[in-house]
């Protein structure tokens, strides 16, 4: 089990930002790294961060913006995501990464039943690229309603995630906005769960606010958490609007460890 931070909420210019938190807590917290390899100038970033990312424990987001695992076989769109998937498991085998995190889709939903078998036989292709490097790949719940990008509703996540085999990230905010039971989606697939997303909204947004900032009752989760995977990492996973936010979050991190 490890309480880890992600860089979600900086600007591929910002990377460096998440060392604060690094240096405050002395080993006591990690960091996802969530990869901006289509910016200019973030791999330079990363490369720089790499000696005091290598002292704490570490994952990786798989590639999110300009990536799209729904895409079909030898378009530009699958070549695209699979050179950044290919960039991030390269500094994953260097930092040791605990796992890559894989949506299923990034876009709008268009033919659901077509874009599901498309994104299954494309994880199957990441998993191997990562065995090759030995790091798991986890599924996330991606995706929201009011978004129109939600692929797979919760029974569809629970029935694919359990006939594909898949290890799984549970983001609890995204299925506090899609209206899911979380009790009971961490019932189901809790031998699977590796790890969680962790923030809060209003039961309907995709904002990523502080964990204890909205209308999902944390501290039930928490206790659940502990109930049943008591060995899963958590993920602090805020957007850019939390950032400035460093006394809070410290709070939260805090928060947190203390349950550990």
């Amino acid at each position: 089990m490890a309480l880890l931070i992600s860089t979600n909420m900086y600007e591929a210019g910002e990377l460096e930002k998440v060392l604060f938190y690094l240096d405050r807590y002395e080993g006591r917290l990690g960091v996802e790294l969530f990869p901006m390899f289509h910016e200019e100038g973030y791999e330079g970033l990363l490369q720089k961060c790499l000696p005091e990312l290598k002292k704490v424990p570490v994952s990786f987001h798989g590639p999110y913006y300009g990536a799209e695992h729904s895409a079909a076989k030898d378009t530009e769109e699958y070549r695209r995501t699979m050179d950044m998937t290919a960039a991030t498991l390269k500094y994953g085998q260097m930092l040791d990464s605990r796992y890559m995190v894989y949506h299923h889709n990034n876009c709008r939903v268009r033919e659901k039943d077509g874009m599901i078998r498309t994104a299954c036989a494309n994880y199957r292709r990441v998993g191997e690229m990562a065995r090759a490097c030995g790091i798991p790949v986890v599924v996330e719940n991606a995706g929201v309603i009011s978004r129109g990008n939600m692929l797979l509703d919760e029974d569809a996540f629970i029935r694919v995630c359990r006939e594909e085999g898949y290890q799984v990230l549970i983001d609890i905010g995204h299925a506090h906005a899609n209206g899911w039971n979380l009790p009971r989606v961490m019932d189901e697939l809790q031998s699977r769960i590796v790890a969680y997303h962790l923030h809060n909204n209003d039961g309907l947004h995709d904002s990523h606010q502080r964990l204890w900032d909205g209308t999902l009752d944390v501290d039930r989760f928490l206790d659940k958490c502990m109930e049943l995977t008591p060995e899963a990492d958590w993920v602090l996973e805020y957007s850019a609007g939390t950032s400035w936010d460093e006394d809070g979050i410290c709070e939260d991190i805090e928060r947190l460890l203390s349950i550990f």
